[in-house]
């Protein structure tokens, strides 16, 4: 097997490859076949030495194919490219994918190419195993996308929002903030720092002010307190916690209030949180909320507390602003437990009411999405 840049004769071979895979709806969002003549431009984009397309060709016959697209138009993002790989049904599972895959990898640097991007259907296990076999990581999951033909319709405007979360992960990483929460999540936090950096960057941009439900022992308290400050506005930052002490291998700690107390004070950040100790359900903490906030909307809740979702969302659900962002931990995994197993029925009878819009799932278990005050009168 060679591999070697596609020509234009190329392109009967290539298009049969791609349609065999339509019927399937496991590779591409296609849901007609194509024609040589109507991917011709599509074809003629690509050039060697900045998005190259190419296939791999075995005893003389075209067996697969790897493309790079631009990801995105602007600037900043010209160090980064969309790749797609196809495969003949005939030769699957023979190495073709990889051995593309690998060629990629390799030539990257060499196209000024730093970071290479695929998108993947979920259901798609084995393209998945392939990716990350080779060493991408999952960054997030985009529900129910695949169905949003019109740009228009709310599957549509949800897919567009989700890559853009996806997008400015992408940003931060090149930003000081990167690092400076990467040490906050290795001493204070057992979200995974994607988690964090969202959380910084929805305090930043919010409409409103934020509400944390389970503050432990900081982490996201400070990314949110971190986001508040360098938005450079006066908004209110409330984290409830009850306290307590949990028994952990990395984040023990015998006086969860404590030790909060101390990590706010150590990053500066204690006179930006308003601390609330106590039961988020109890009548006293939702009037404290409630006092604190005054008349104020909440723009951002972060809810990591154990199970008991929705009891908690319903609390406080008066004061959330329409399109508030939420960040809800322990919704996935891949078993089932105490703490996973309510918290995703709470979220899905959420969403299935139309209370919340899911736009993925980030890190190891959290769910991300907003709020949708006026669902039931749509």
């Amino acid at each position: 097997m060679i591999i070697r840049d596609a020509v234009e004769v190329d392109l009967p071979a290539i298009i049969r490859i791609y349609n065999a895979t339509v019927p399937t709806r496991m590779v591409t969002a296609e849901l007609e076949p194509t024609t040589v003549e109507a991917r011709l431009p599509w074809f003629r984009e690509h050039s060697p030495e900045q998005y190259p397309f190419w296939v791999a060709e075995s005893d003389g016959r075209v067996i697969g194919w790897l493309d790079f697209k631009r990801f995105l138009p602007r600037c900043a993002y010209r160090g980064t490219a969309e790749i797609s790989v196809y495969v003949d049904e005939n030769f699957r599972r023979r190495g073709v994918g990889q051995r593309l895959l690998q060629h990629a990898i390799t030539r990257a640097p060499s196209l000024g190419i730093t970071a290479l991007v695929g998108l993947i259907f979920g259901h798609n296990e084995r393209s998945l195993k392939l990716f990350e076999r080779l060493g991408f990581e999952r960054w997030a999951f985009l529900p129910g996308v695949e169905t949003a033909s019109n740009v228009n319709t709310p599957q549509a405007r949800g897919y567009k929002e989700s890559l853009s979360l996806m997008h400015t992960l992408m940003q931060y990483r090149h930003e000081p903030i990167h690092s400076q929460l990467l040490k906050i999540r290795d001493k204070y936090s057992m979200l995974h720092l994607d988690v964090l950096i969202l959380i910084y960057h929805f305090a930043k941009i919010c409409s409103g002010n934020i509400l944390e439900i389970g503050a432990f022992l900081g982490g996201a308290t400070i990314a949110a307190a971190f986001g508040v400050r360098n938005s450079a506005e006066n908004k209110k930052l409330i984290a409830i916690e009850p306290g307590g002490s949990v028994k952990h291998r990395r984040l023990g700690t015998r006086n969860i209030l404590r030790d909060l107390e101390r990590n706010l004070a150590r990053q500066r950040v204690s006179k930006i949180v308003s601390l609330i100790k106590g039961r988020s359900f109890d009548a006293a903490t939702i009037r404290a909320v409630h006092g604190t906030l005054g008349r104020d909307k909440i723009g951002l809740l972060i809810l990591d507390a154990d199970a008991a979702k929705r009891r908690d969302i319903e609390c406080y659900s008066d004061r959330f602003a329409d399109d508030c962002w939420m960040v809800i931990d322990d919704y996935y995994g891949a078993d089932s437990n105490e703490k996973i197993t309510p918290s995703r029925a709470d979220v899905d009878a959420l969403v299935e009411a139309g209370w919340l819009k899911p736009l993925g799932f980030y890190g190891w278990s959290t769910w991300v999405g907003r709020w949708r005050a006026g669902a039931l009168s749509d």
